[in-house]
């Protein structure tokens, strides 16, 4: 989130946002999430993993890539341009994510229902971002998800 947030305001403050900037930016969001939490299972959780919950993170991780990937091209049908928005949902499932880790790291064992939370989070914001994507007249990235803000409707 640190990185997120210092990258746009660097880029607004240079009246330097371009798409590419914005595409690079959502693909260094995926590519920090999946490199941040590996790093941490491997450094902290790697002699605790069962056989399931190696499986079960991997799936999640190939999950928020593949959901990632849908939202990019949603964005480009509708849109033209494919990105990626950033809704509060999809940010919370990052921060989810590293917490899970770290209290993991730390008490050696995680419930199962986190792991499914997370999910479930991931998939509510998929669908979140795609609605968006599909139903508004102005695409906007920092559309923040259903709920906190209101946006323009396509016409039919």
């Amino acid at each position: 989130m640190l990185t997120d947030k210092l990258d746009g305001t660097i880029a607004r403050k240079l009246n330097a946002e371009s798409d590419l900037g914005a595409n690079l930016d959502s693909l260094g969001d995926v590519l920090l999430l999946v490199m941040g939490a590996t790093t941490c299972f491997v450094l902290f959780v790697a002699e605790r993993l069962e056989t399931w919950e190696f499986w079960l993170y991997v799936g999640m991780m190939l999950f928020t890539v593949v959901n990632k990937v849908v939202v990019f091209l949603v964005a480009r049908k509708y849109h033209g341009k494919g990105n990626m928005v950033h809704t509060y949902f999809q940010k919370s499932f990052a921060v989810g994510c590293f917490i899970a880790v770290a209290y993991w790291a730390f008490v050696r064992n995680l419930p199962a229902w986190s792991i499914y939370s997370l999910l479930v989070i991931n998939i509510y914001a998929t669908i979140d971002e795609c609605v968006y994507c599909v139903r508004t007249a102005e695409y906007d990235i920092d559309f923040k998800g259903h709920g906190f803000e209101k946006y323009p409707l396509r016409r039919q």
